[in-house]
């Protein structure tokens, strides 16, 4: 089930990868991050870069990009990510070698992985069609005395780029005013009736126009183009947006908008199905490495208890040895069978939505009580319950019963007494104005110490190799009682000496 999990959440992440139509590159860092080993590409970047993934995979960024050497801007960046992890932007820039020719721009990050991934895309017909729109302003310049003509010229040229530009286009004044706009009302804050011919700092959030009015200032007063990045909520979505500000003639500016969102979702799924997928995958080994572990221990007591078998049985004498011998295995191969339920009801928490319903749980309890010493028949096994209501309900489903099983077996298994005595308290307690039914669960065992007690739910924690550890049992309960909203916890039954034996305290919601 785990291996089916991660091979769905790996097919989700390369169906993004190769789909999104931003070019996607994965480097493993070299030379101590002065250089970068190309490791996967997706179709986008194929196209952009004019490569096949296949002939380019495994060779170094600077060798794919020869031209890099005289752009130390690129490389500086790179390396500064891959040190820091703090992701960068690279603003438009040219890039040239003698096979390509591109006005490229790039996000740059780091995973969690160690590997640098670039996003980019080639925005050379964008940067041509701002350099056009550059030239126009040249040109008016120079023509002051043809003023009139050249408005109507330049208003007819503004009017061309409105048709290329497939998001949003807005022309402001020296004042910040709106005088026009072209583009998708989908992705506009308000109704153009309700921002044409107002301030820019009327019509948008504090924050927002504040950002963009400091880009448009700077333009204003460099003649240069400037970039801002910025969200808004619309109808109910909350969509990101990439504007750049570029000057035109008698203190206009022109504000291209790009909607990002698409490229913005993009980014976080590819660190979070990365996450997801090392996650699964850490969880395969962990249960992978428990299961060994305990059913290594389980077969080791089969067979020494076979090979002891064998030495008498030829013995008559010995026949009641024999018989322990015969129960101590029924009793390994019940401790196997326990271990593959509990790999397998944890593996299905793990995958699917726990529905709960109103439960009967001394019913419950009383059946894992019964269940418990019909396991060891070799113990002596003492289970009290003490003032037990005939009824109690709560809310959970019939994995209850696992919870109080699991803590049981976990007290006689974890016990060298020769008379095992359990004692379980229940009561009633209010928590935050909810009432929750108090399940204390006191053993006479070999205890656990402060130092393990924080983490002994955690999937099959041990705290050194040659530790017995408590297998996958409490665990189980562990993502059980979350399941059910829950808690649970381990206390010394008899405060500040841990030998003494253990209090397991599991609170569970009442459905009365």
């Amino acid at each position: 089930m785990i291996e089916k999990s991660i091979d769905e959440s790996e097919k989700v992440f390369r169906e993004l990868f190769d789909n999104i139509s931003s070019g996607v590159s994965v480097y493993d860092a070299v030379n101590s991050g002065n250089d970068f080993i190309l490791k996967d590409m997706n179709k986008a970047g194929e196209i952009i870069n004019k490569f096949k993934k296949k002939d380019v995979v495994g060779k170094t960024l600077s060798d794919l990009f020869p031209g890099l050497k005289d752009y130390d801007m690129f490389f500086e960046v790179f390396k500064r990510v891959w040190k820091t992890g703090k992701s960068e932007r690279i603003p438009t820039s040219l890039y040239k070698d003698e096979r390509i020719t591109q006005w490229i721009e790039c996000y740059v990050y780091k995973l969690p992985s160690k590997r640098l991934v670039i996003m980019y895309n080639d925005v050379t017909e964008h940067r041509t069609t701002e350099m056009e729109l550059q030239k126009l302003n040249e040109e008016l310049e120079q023509r002051v005395e043809e003023r009139t003509n050249e408005l109507v010229v330049s208003e007819k040229k503004l009017g061309e780029i409105f048709g290329i530009f497939p998001d949003l286009f807005f022309l402001v004044d020296r004042d910040s005013l709106i005088l026009e706009y072209k583009g998708a009302e989908e992705d506009l804050y308000l109704p153009p009736e309700e921002f044409l011919g107002k301030r820019i700092t009327d019509v948008l959030p504090e924050k927002e126009s504040k950002m963009i009015l400091k880009a448009i200032q700077a333009t204003e007063n460099t003649h240069e183009p400037n970039r801002v990045e910025y969200s808004l909520q619309i109808r109910d979505k909350i969509k990101y947006f990439e504007g750049r500000i570029q000057y035109l003639a008698d203190n206009r500016v022109a504000i291209f908008i790009r909607n990002i969102t698409e490229l913005k979702q993009a980014e976080k799924n590819v660190v979070e199905s990365e996450e997801k997928y090392r996650k699964a995958y850490s969880q395969v080994n962990l249960y992978k490495d428990i299961f060994a572990h305990d059913i290594n221990n389980i077969l080791q007591n089969i067979h020494s208890s076979v090979e002891l078998s064998s030495l008498y049985v030829n013995s008559p004498e010995k026949l009641h040895t024999i018989k322990e011998l015969y129960e101590i295995i029924i009793e390994q191969v019940n401790r196997g069978k326990k271990l593959i339920r509990n790999i397998k009801k944890i593996t299905e928490i793990d995958e699917t939505d726990i529905e709960l319903e109103k439960i009967e749980s001394i019913r419950e309890l009383n059946r894992a009580i019964e269940f418990t010493k019909t396991g060891f028949p070799n113990r002596n096994i003492s289970i009290q319950v003490y003032n037990p209501p005939p009824k109690i309900y709560l809310l959970a489903n019939n994995l209850l019963l696992d919870v109080f099983e699991n803590i049981l077996i976990n007290a006689v298994r974890h016990n060298d007494k020769s008379n095992i005595e359990i004692t379980i308290d229940i009561n009633i307690e209010a928590v935050e104005h909810k009432n929750y039914v108090k399940f204390e669960f006191k053993d006479n065992g070999l205890g656990i110490s402060d130092y393990r007690k924080k983490d002994i739910f955690e999937k099959g924690t041990r705290t050194t190799q040659k530790s017995k550890g408590m297998g996958l049992g409490l665990s189980l309960v562990k993502k059980i009682v979350d399941n059910f909203h829950g808690d649970i916890w381990v206390e010394d039954r008899i405060k500040g000496d841990y030998k003494q034996g253990c209090n397991f305290v599991v609170l569970l919601q009442n459905a009365e």
